[in-house]
């Protein structure tokens, strides 16, 4: 359902994709009434499984972030059954280029922009920010502009899909003439795209995740090692299974917020 506007807060929808279904290529924008200048950005992108869910799923988290003087976004996506993956990957690159391609008609800084993502969302965060630079994963539109963006938060995040996928013989999310093909599944796992100059990473996960299990932030702060990558940051949650970051906001926000706070650097702002 559409998210409640606080006082001071303007929320727009933007149609960055035509497509059906309307929704999936729609961005929800929250912004300081007062606005001035340009911020940095947040971007929200919702989980589900890479099969249910829509941005309003996220609009709090980017009203939350309007609120605090950044530009918060949240984005839709076609769901695997509207057009199977890698269209997921497609469809968010191509709402950063959108984004880069309106930010002075928004107060945006396009230099500032992070990406954040919960469970399948965390997925797709990660697979924006570590491969800014791949044609598999580009359409033509707003082509002017790039889909990189200046760091990435990843909550509970499937980011080792080859091990997923040998643990499992095939995925079952994918469709039938790609749930066993080991390089197409190589190619959407975030694992594959590190490389030693990627953006600062934030990962946050539950060490009782069943439905992401622990080797997904293993496997990725053990390449981290391998690679001598020194701007990626861990927190794991003692107990915690996959809804952890929402029971105990008290605890991650505050984690979130200062990281994005170290890599965007917003000015002091008041509503």
């Amino acid at each position: 359902m559409p998210p409640k506007i606080p006082p001071g807060i303007e929320y727009s929808i933007h149609q960055y994709r035509e497509s059906e279904p309307e929704r999936s290529g729609q961005l929800g924008i929250a912004m300081p009434e007062s606005a001035e200048g340009s911020l940095p950005v947040v971007v929200c992108i919702h989980g589900g499984a890479w099969a249910k869910g829509d941005k309003d799923q996220m609009a709090w988290m980017a009203i939350r972030y309007a609120q605090k003087g950044y530009i918060g976004v949240t984005l839709s996506y076609r769901l695997n059954h509207e057009a199977p993956i890698p269209a997921c990957i497609f469809d968010v690159k191509e709402a950063i280029r959108y984004l880069k391609h309106i930010c002075s008609d928004i107060h945006a800084d396009p230099e500032r922009i992070a990406v954040l993502g919960y469970s399948a969302g965390a997925h797709l965060a990660l697979m924006i920010g570590l491969s800014p630079k791949a044609s598999e994963f580009k359409s033509d539109a707003y082509s002017r502009q790039d889909s990189s963006v200046d760091c990435v938060v990843a909550i509970s995040a499937p980011a080792d899909l080859e091990e997923r996928f040998k643990s499992q013989g095939r995925l079952g999310f994918l469709v039938e003439n790609k749930s066993s093909d080991a390089n197409f599944i190589r190619t959407i796992s975030p694992l594959t795209w590190m490389n030693r100059q990627q953006v600062p990473v934030l990962m946050l996960h539950g060490d009782q995740d069943r439905l992401v299990p622990s080797y997904n932030y293993e496997n990725f702060a053990s390449r981290c090692d391998d690679l001598a990558i020194d701007n990626f940051e861990l927190y794991v949650n003692e107990g915690g299974r996959h809804m952890f970051f929402f029971k105990e906001q008290k605890i991650t926000q505050p984690i979130v917020d200062r990281f994005l706070s170290k890599h965007l650097k917003p000015h002091a702002f008041k509503l």
